[in-house]
């Protein structure tokens, strides 16, 4: 991980500022939050995944964004599985665009992956999506490769989960769940389904230490902390994984080295744990980190 001084943080929507252009994407600890315009459920702990707006993500720190479109009349509007969550794609990128005008020294990555089931359209999905790119005054970065910050202020990094017949963003269509996975681009731990929080923690701390032995490999480390068990009827529950793991992950975070972890990708991010992440980028001296493990608490 490229260190640098511990800054004085003003506010938290800057604190790209004190990156240093020439860092990797994949070199940055960097908060994210998982299904990220999930807002709303019909059932408690069903399919609600974030408390907070797009723009209180944005304003907490959060930089990585977990965008679920449903393709419907040729438009995307933002969905949970089958539920719903009364925003429009294009309220997301006009959303993102205001934060980075105001905010020009940050980036925003934003993974996105088609959502339940298209309706009544008459072109694909990835024409549609065209559509929202060639947009006047367009600030998205679609490059292939993983960019250093400098290139990519101001701008909106697409990560792709749907297939594409040529280059268009960051490809991580090779996207498994069984919580290690190792693709060429990315490196996934998404394990969702799940017995309890405690196995979960315990698929958490495994994908840490391995990132932080690679510490990093020219590839996107994602580490979901995000998941569910089943209930009665089969119901989801969100609540019964994320209330636990939300608490050890910040006691963990306040503890942990100043270490590379990559991207840490929550459910019902807070102000206080987007961060903690962030924070990770920056050792309180100037002196470079070797990248040779931490501790995790059980």
């Amino acid at each position: 991980m490229l260190s640098v001084s511990q800054p004085a943080f003003a506010v938290q929507t800057d604190w790209m500022s004190n990156i240093p252009d020439r860092a990797s994407l994949s070199s940055i600890n960097i908060p994210g939050t998982h299904n990220s315009g999930a807002l709303h459920e019909p059932i408690l702990g069903t399919a609600k995944c974030q408390s907070m707006s797009l723009q209180e993500q944005l304003e907490s720190g959060t930089r990585f964004f977990d965008i679920r479109c449903r393709h419907s009349k040729d438009r995307f509007e933002i969905y949970h599985g089958l539920v719903s969550q009364n925003l429009s794609f294009t309220e997301v990128i006009e959303t993102f665009k205001a934060f980075l005008q105001n905010h020009p020294s940050e980036t925003i990555v934003t993974s996105i992956k088609q959502e339940y089931k298209p309706t009544q359209n008459t072109r694909p999905f990835i024409q549609t999506l065209q559509s929202y790119l060639d947009q006047p005054e367009s600030v998205w970065y679609v490059k292939e490769a993983i960019p250093t910050i400098g290139d990519t202020r101001g701008k909106i990094v697409l990560l792709r989960r749907f297939e594409s017949k040529g280059p268009l963003g960051i490809p991580a269509t090779d996207w498994k769940s069984d919580g290690f996975h190792k693709a060429e681009n990315v490196f996934i731990q998404d394990h969702y389904s799940l017995p309890d929080a405690n196995t979960k923690w315990e698929v958490i701390k495994k994908a840490f230490s391995f990132s932080t032995a690679e510490a990093p490999d020219n590839r996107l480390h994602l580490h979901y902390t995000s998941g569910f068990t089943t209930r009665q009827f089969g119901l989801p529950d969100i609540l019964a994984i994320s209330d636990s793991i939300n608490e050890r992950l910040l006691d963990y975070l306040k503890t942990s080295p100043h270490k590379y972890h990559g991207f840490i990708v929550v459910d019902f991010m807070t102000p206080e744990l987007a961060k903690s992440i962030y924070q990770m980028n920056f050792p309180k001296n100037d002196s470079l980190q070797k990248p040779d493990g931490c501790s995790l608490p059980d």
